[in-house]
């Protein structure tokens, strides 16, 4: 059996070393999410526009005005609904200490049914209900993943969700207006647009994978697809609605 202090070293040297994530972990939801929907959005006013024959001055003033303006949107949404899991985790957390206060030993039942569905019984059973209801915090806590299925840290830093989400929507949005921003000859402005588009939706796709390291191979293709047919239907509906164009390229 190893001693004490071995068992300490070895357990820190254990936590230095294991990898259960990447700093982009926390945010890999707005990277995606802001990434996507701005490849999608910027290529679908590209798309649309040269569907519709407008000139190269319209595809550039709608395309930056969609980049500033959907990833603002998209940012403020990120903000605002993560301050609204806030609000709620705090309105829940405090309605827990309420009924501990009023009535623990139904809530302290609940602690003893949640783990005793998890496999505990007998005398292992009553230790692990005593030990959480000792501490009021930790009990509240307990009760919250339990019966709520949240915790702290999933509804918090709404900032930095919110700034992740402009930020990759602003950068990979970006991608499909390039070519018409450093002027890229006309007969092949389009076509380049499209393959840059599908190279930042594969990058997009692969970030995630490595991120999450699940589905190196079929996560690229799945954010592809995706984005692929959002950049068809608005090419349709700038083709079919062409007629209705003042402006030609």
């Amino acid at each position: 059996m190893i001693e004490t202090p071995n068992l300490q070293e070895t357990l820190k040297k254990h936590q230095a070393e294991e990898n259960h994530g990447t700093a982009l972990g926390p945010v890999i939801h707005d990277i995606v999410y802001g990434g996507n929907d701005g490849i999608v959005t910027t290529f679908a006013v590209v798309a649309g526009t040269v569907g519709a024959e407008l000139s190269h001055n319209i595809i550039i003033i709608l395309g930056l005005a969609n980049l500033l303006a959907d990833g603002l949107s998209m940012a403020t949404g990120s903000f605002l609904s993560t301050k609204s899991e806030m609000d709620q985790y705090e309105r829940l957390r405090k309605e827990e200490l309420s009924e501990i206060a009023r009535m623990p030993e139904i809530e302290r039942e609940e602690i003893r049914e949640a783990y005793r569905r998890k496999g505990f019984s007998g005398n292992d059973l009553e230790r692990a209900v005593s030990v959480i209801t000792a501490d009021t915090d930790v009990w509240a806590d307990t009760m919250m993943l339990e019966e709520h299925g949240m915790t702290r840290d999933t509804a918090s830093r709404p900032f930095l969700h919110g700034f992740s989400t402009f930020c990759s929507f602003v950068i990979f949005g970006a991608v499909p207006l390039l070519p018409y921003i450093f002027g890229i000859a006309t007969d092949y402005r389009f076509g380049v647009a499209i393959g840059s588009t599908i190279v930042s939706l594969l990058l997009l796709g692969l970030t995630r994978s490595i991120v999450t390291k699940e589905r190196l191979l079929r996560g690229p293709l799945e954010v592809l697809s995706v984005g692929a047919l959002g950049a068809i239907a608005a090419f349709g509906v700038g083709v079919a609605l062409r007629s209705l164009a003042g402006a030609t390229l």
